[in-house]
């Protein structure tokens, strides 16, 4: 077997094939191209991937290996790269895949951006619709027993658009593609994709359907049109945040010349919330031909042969060329034009450091190492494109550099106070260990509801925009763990008569922006809301911290984590970029594990019958907090899972003679929960006509009790149904 790190001597046999050159390596697998050679002179360009040896002993990278090769020898497509072969040879699995002599679409667009040239809007709507075909194939595609795959790519970027000399293009790297039914199941909080081509729903580590590939195909059609990167910042968490807002400020920047209807084709492609997208590929597919037959123009792969021989082409004759090009294929657009000369809005443009001019004739700034070459060099003309599912350290290294980038402000934290929660990535812990306990929240257990009554009091909503004290109001802390004296809350209630459920379905129906406190005896915890959701948990209970919840549920040494700690102040103190700067952890990782940590300690607050809450309007962390974009309904939904049947047995025991009755008109749609269709249906169910104890005997198994009495506690809470 060969050992890592030893040059291999080209040509060099490996099994059957002769390897010729080495294309690419990652941190998992090296790519070469390679030849077979047969009787009467047959001989075959290939290319083959295969595993690193040192990781042809990790069973677990193996069997995904394994699961790539048997899931893509099912997709037979002319637009995507086909597989030939998969074997071991002394230990090393390989893949043998198509050959394409060509080149990838990054290349073609590093190639624009060093001639300072647009690529036409016509050719880059094709080389889209035939992704865009390749994957209405691949999300249809059924298994060798007819049986639909439900496959999702997942990696859908520049560098997989595979683009031949003659300009057939083809959809390659299925390397982490999922289907539904797949042997290996890669790890939680693995990286799967680049993060400036994730879409939203990957960000957060949703559940991902083909829409997901729409969103990439977007994000690649959008930065063809721009000859720019659509989602760039200074550093990784910064771009994921885009993505997960959808925030398209970079479109709306640098597409003003683009034709409308092609832009709105664009935008609908870009939706953050799927549903709001073009539902499958043939769909988006269909709307760029429409739109191609519209503008009277027709495309083919020798039209992309044509412009790529003269990107790459370094005479001086092919800039005149491509000058033609850009004439022949010039939209007439309706008003693109007008577009062009109306003022460029400054307020999108950064202000700060590396902001580029809005004078800029063709803002293009496509760069980075080749793909193909390790060192950075320029690749040559006919560069070989390579099939492989490089790691997150290639993908990087592959990765789009600008100039101008992106950081989310950060606020000061207010002097005085250690937080005792979170760690918001920006604020850190603050401590000098883990283990130490902050500066607590002032002790709220003297205040009380005193004017609280049934089982919903009001929440009182200033008009003017400053604080009002309720008339329940009572004895209230003086000051935030901030030092900021606070005035009287807004409004105020008893959690042994309005659940912290209720509570924050309340403020997030009303969309709510402030602060929400809930104490139980000197317990304390802090929510801050923006628009009704959760931005940032702050407590005065050691174990709420992000450090200490990384090392308890596994996913950080102590070490690791007291190192980072130690390193904070060379990364502005910001505990998530010491983590991931260190390489003790994946932005990704970091990103996720944030908001599961945030989601779980807002989730924490539903099983406390006791205590009290306050709410004050307008008030904002003192410290500042990585913006996590949470949804209440989601987290009530995902709450009301983790009730066990003794506390909601408990909760209804009393209740047993009421007739619960859905509400009409309900306040929250019950698909807000995202839960599946059972809220709506339980909702339907809810007459009025049988008492609880009489629903009750109606389920068979505890299961089905369970899952009525969440469902039903879910619907109570958040005003959808009522007991009479």
């Amino acid at each position: 077997m060969p050992e890592e790190g030893k040059d291999v001597t080209f040509p060099s046999q490996f099994g059957r094939y002769t390897l010729v050159q080495r294309l690419a390596t990652g941190g998992m697998a090296e790519v070469f191209k390679a030849k077979i050679l047969s009787g009467h002179g047959f001989e075959k360009l290939l290319v083959i991937k295969r595993i690193l040896p040192n990781l042809a002993a990790d069973k677990t990278f193996v069997s995904m290996f394994i699961d790539e090769a048997k899931l893509t020898a099912q997709l037979v497509h002319p637009k995507i790269v086909q597989v030939t072969d998969f074997g071991e040879v002394n230990g090393q699995y390989f893949i043998a895949l198509e050959f394409v002599d060509g080149f990838d679409g990054l290349a073609l667009l590093r190639s624009a951006s060093q001639k300072q040239v647009r690529l036409p809007a016509p050719l880059c709507m094709f080389i889209a619709m035939e992704v865009l075909d390749a994957l209405d194939y691949a999300h249809n595609a059924k298994d060798v027993d007819g049986k639909p795959m439900h496959l999702v790519h997942r990696d859908i970027s520049p560098s997989n658009v595979f683009i031949a000399q003659r300009g057939d293009v083809k959809l390659g790297d299925f390397g982490i593609a999922h289907a539904q039914e797949r042997e290996s199941k890669t790890q939680a909080g693995t990286l799967k994709g680049k993060y400036g081509y994730m879409s939203p729903e990957q960000v957060t580590g949703a559940e991902l359907d083909g829409r997901s590939d729409l969103f990439a195909v977007g994000i690649v059609l959008a930065e063809m049109l721009m000859c720019k990167r659509l989602f760039t910042a200074q550093n990784d968490l910064d771009v994921l945040l885009m993505v997960r807002d959808g925030r398209l400020e970079r479109f709306d920047k640098y597409a003003k010349d683009i034709p409308q209807a092609l832009e709105t084709i664009v935008r609908k492609g870009l939706a953050k919330n799927a549903d709001d997208r073009f539902q499958t590929a043939a769909e988006f597919r269909d709307a760029l031909h429409d739109l191609e037959f519209q503008f009277g123009l027709r495309v083919g792969p020798s039209d992309v042969g044509l412009l790529a021989s003269d990107l790459f082409d370094k005479s001086p004759e092919a800039m005149q060329r491509l000058k033609e090009h850009s004439r022949r294929w010039e939209i007439k657009s309706d008003d693109a034009s007008a577009r062009r000369r109306a003022k460029p809005d400054q307020s999108l443009a950064h202000k700060g450091q590396g902001a580029e001019s809005e004078e800029t004739s063709i803002p293009i700034d496509i760069d980075g190492p080749d793909a193909g070459s390790p060192d950075g060099s320029e690749p040559s003309p006919a560069a070989t494109v390579v099939v492989a599912a490089l790691d997150d350290a290639l993908a990087k290294s592959m990765s789009l550099v600008e100039l101008d980038q992106y950081a989310t402000p950060v606020s000061v934290p207010a002097p005085g106070w250690t937080p005792a929660s979170v760690d918001h990535l920006t604020g850190g812990l603050g401590t000098p260990s883990p283990l130490e306990n902050a500066t607590p929240i002032p002790d709220t257990s003297a205040f009380r509801a005193t004017g609280a009554s049934g089982l919903r009091p009001s929440l009182v909503r200033s008009t003017s925009g400053e604080h009002q004290p309720s008339p329940a109001a009572g004895p209230v802390p003086a000051s935030t763990p901030g030092g900021e004296r606070l005035l009287p809350p807004d409004s105020t209630g008893d959690l042994s008569l309005t659940s912290t459920m209720r509570a924050i379905a309340d403020l997030a129906v009303m969309a709510e922006t402030g602060l929400v406190r809930f104490a139980r005896g000197s317990q304390a915890k802090d929510v801050y809301l923006v628009r009704g959701a959760p931005e940032s948990v702050n407590s005065n209970m050691s174990g709420d911290r992000f450090g200490e919840y990384l090392v308890t549920r596994g996913f950080l040494r102590l070490s690791d984590l007291e190192r980072a700690l130690a390193e904070m102040p060379r990364f502005s103190g910001k505990l998530g970029e010491a983590l991931v700067g260190l390489g003790f952890m994946r932005p990704l990782d970091v990103f996720r594990l944030l908001s599961q940590q945030v989601r779980e300690r807002v989730m924490e607050l539903f099983t406390w019958t006791e205590g009290e809450f306050s709410f004050f309007r307008g008030l904002q962390n003192p410290v500042a907090a990585f913006p996590l974009g949470l949804n209440s309904f989601e987290i009530l939904g995902a709450g009301v899972l983790a009730l066990s049947y003794d506390f909601l047995a408990g909760r209804f025991a009393p209740l047993a003679g009421f007739r619960p009755r859905a509400m009409p008109n309900p306040r929250i749609n019950p698909e807000a929960f995202r839960l599946g269709p059972t809220p709506r249906e339980v909702w339907g169910l809810l007459d009025g006509s049988r008492t609880l104890a009489e629903w009750t005997e109606r389920f068979g198994s505890p299961d089905e009790l369970l899952t009525f009495y969440r469902t039903l506690h879910l619907l109570v809470e958040t005003s959808l149904a009522q007991f009479e």
